[in-house]
């Protein structure tokens, strides 16, 4: 297997003798905590519809604040107590009502605390600090509030327990948000709205796994709104992330223009094309896209354990798997973070042609006892030619496919584990049938499932755009994400230059060890001592990064130890940045899951500095070592750089 471990964390000493892990036992589950007696009925809302009465510029808007009881899932799923904001004569809503308006509308709510605990109301006067402009409701108390909304965005209004703030919040009063839209004048209204939120429930002994579901407008996976849209003209989503944690939203199928952060438009010169991107802690994106490929498709957080059963209360996820030879494992379903895309084709929509594809065999294999503990790692072999790979061996991560933009190829993967599997061509603007989502992937009566034990798939396309893009598992993700399965895709229009492309790729290496806990392990380029990189001085190289550790949010910066690097900002998840931002900055960036980057650096005198790889969460950081050596000299013994006259 191409990978080795050395030393990160405290837990990696007893680790290098691959001494067994002792998982920590989770404690059986405990009941749920029930909903009130007098606990209304609170509903998911779609965001469509605007709360309040407008007349001319003045919008007039009645909302309480009720105890309510609520089902995040299915209908036969478990109900849970909450708060909840009402608009007056209607029902309770997660979340709560929608607030769209024009811009420089007057604004006359009407607040009415009807539960029995204090409360602290924020983000109403959208545009200010939605930290600091707050309004304070006591039990029983009814404020009357008017205010003029000038600043046209997407923002949030949010309700928390007196004392603490919007991000404090855990269970009881985690639903109480709600979107407040201004729009400029003549603005498009026809777009999507999705409002991320977390039901979270702790308890005091760490043996005990918390209870959480995560949600978009209410409902968790598979319970979402399903869009169904016609292929061509363009779409727009806004997304709100409610929760103290950063979601890297990933849209399958397309690329997206984001065209609006945290309630600031974005002049066109400057927004980027993704189609992973991070929505941070507290604030919204808009963004954009052209329906252009007919299909089933996704919009979901890429943390792995927010689309599993990790965050759903339909039952409790199995302990972590440590992947022993012969274990099974049962798939799973996504749960969460996820929303479901029908794009439906016009009459006599023809898929892309398949001719002269050229072929790659890629199995998929396990290394016994190869991680952290003695676990299994799970990965990719390419197969070349007739000759078979040996059985039981990995690469990690995964062999780098190099495709050409605009040429057909037709990868076939042969699963040889003892479980189901399934591979996502991540960013790859692809038809749907081989993209790789179990069970929805495809188009009309044509849909995917899965790659059976000892069976195998062909995923036949196109890639249309020239970058770097990651694959990997998207069935049991987690778990086989977790042990190596996982690599690189980079389409390009001519061959690399290895000596001045220097690829980063990063991910899981080895299982969670606490359940419902994220794992400590990961590798860079398989490895925890990953090889040096090697620049010359003077020459222009290429970092392609590649951010696919399924568990955490990793941060990238080049240094050394007086100074941290500029480098050149080039592209991001294989779409060239607008001249607007191909910018030199310092070199330090933060990505999620899926995320890739490329960033040009020019290296002007001879040394070493040092790619640090890191999670501020967990603590683990991983260097890289960059070695900048001098130009070669020619036979005349001067350097091969002309001088300046």
């Amino acid at each position: 297997m191409i990978f080795s471990f050395v030393p990160v964390t405290l837990l990696s000493v007893a680790l290098q003798l691959q001494a067994p892990l002792h998982l920590v036992a989770p404690l059986p589950r405990v009941p749920l905590p029930m909903p009130a007696a007098h606990a209304v009925v609170a509903v998911a809302n779609r965001n469509r519809i605007a709360a309040g009465v407008q007349t001319g510029r003045v919008l007039s808007l009645a909302i309480d604040i009720v105890t309510a009881k609520w089902k995040p899932e299915g209908e036969n799923d478990p109900e849970v107590p909450v708060l909840a904001f009402a608009e007056v004569g209607k029902s309770a809503t997660v979340p709560g009502p929608l607030i769209r308006v024009r811009q420089s509308t007057e604004v006359q709510l009407t607040l009415t605390n009807r539960s029995d605990s204090a409360l602290v109301i924020g983000g109403l006067r959208a545009g200010s600090n939605a930290g600091t402009d707050t309004v304070s409701l006591a039990v029983g108390a009814t404020r009357q509030l008017r205010f003029r909304l000038d600043s046209a965005g997407t923002f949030f209004y949010w309700g928390a327990f007196k004392g603490t703030t919007a991000f404090d919040r855990n269970w009881l009063d985690s639903q109480l948000n709600g979107v407040i839209i201004v729009d400029a004048p003549k603005a498009r209204t026809d777009d999507y709205i999705f409002v991320l939120s977390e039901w979270f429930h702790p308890y005091d002994d760490r043996r005990q796994p918390f209870e959480v579901v995560s949600v978009i407008n209410g409902k968790a996976s598979p319970h979402t709104e399903r869009l169904t849209l016609p292929q061509g003209d363009s779409v727009r989503f806004r997304k709100g992330n409610t929760m103290a944690l950063a979601h890297p939203m990933h849209l399958h199928g397309f690329y997206y223009r984001i065209e609006e952060r945290a309630g600031k438009r974005i002049p066109p010169s400057r927004q980027i094309l993704s189609n992973t991107d991070l929505v941070e802690v507290g604030t919204s994106e808009v963004l954009s896209f052209l329906r252009s490929t007919p299909g089933n498709w996704l919009l979901h957080c890429h943390f792995a354990f927010h689309v599993d059963e990790t965050v759903s209360l339909v039952k409790s996820p199995s302990p972590p798997m440590m992947h022993h030879s012969g274990d099974a494992m049962t798939p799973h379903s996504m749960r969460g973070l996820a929303v479901a895309l029908q794009v439906t084709p016009p009459h006599g929509y023809t898929p892309p042609s398949m001719v002269n594809a050229r072929t790659i065999h890629l199995r998929v294999q396990r290394e016994p006892h190869a991680l952290p503990g003695g676990a299994d790692a799970i990965g990719f072999v390419e197969q070349v030619g007739d000759s078979v790979p040996r059985a039981n061996t990995v690469s990690i991560p995964g062999p780098v496919l190099e495709l050409q933009r605009g040429k057909p190829v037709r990868i076939v993967v042969h699963n040889q584990l003892e479980q189901p599997t399934s591979v996502h061509w991540h960013g790859l603007e692809i038809e749907s049938f081989p993209d790789g989502v179990p069970n929805w992937s495809g188009l009309g009566d044509r849909i995917y499932t899965q790659i059976a034990p000892r069976d195998s798939f062909v995923a036949e396309f196109v890639p249309p755009r020239a970058g770097t893009f990651p694959y990997h598992s998207h069935l049991n993700d987690r778990q086989q994400m977790l042990s190596g399965m996982y690599g690189a895709i980079l389409v390009t229009d001519r061959p690399r230059d290895l000596a001045r492309d220097h690829l980063v790729v990063v991910g899981g290496g080895g299982p969670a060890i606490e359940d419902k806990i994220e794992s400590p392990f990961a590798l860079v380029n398989g490895r925890t001592s990953p090889r040096p990189l090697r620049l010359t001085v003077g020459e222009t190289h290429r970092f392609c990064l590649v951010s696919i550790n399924p568990d955490w949010p990793v941060r990238f910066t080049l240094r050394n130890d007086a100074v941290t690097a500029r480098w050149r900002a080039v592209a991001k998840d294989g779409a060239d940045l607008p001249r607007a931002m191909a910018t030199s900055r310092l070199a330090m960036v933060v990505m999620g899951p899926g995320e890739t980057a490329d960033f040009e650096f020019t290296p002007t005198v001879p040394g070493t500095w040092r790619l640090d790889v890191a999670n501020d969460g967990s603590g683990w950081q991983i260097p890289v070592n960059v070695i900048v050596e001098p130009k070669p000299r020619t036979k005349t013994g001067t350097n091969t750089t002309t001088p300046k006259k």
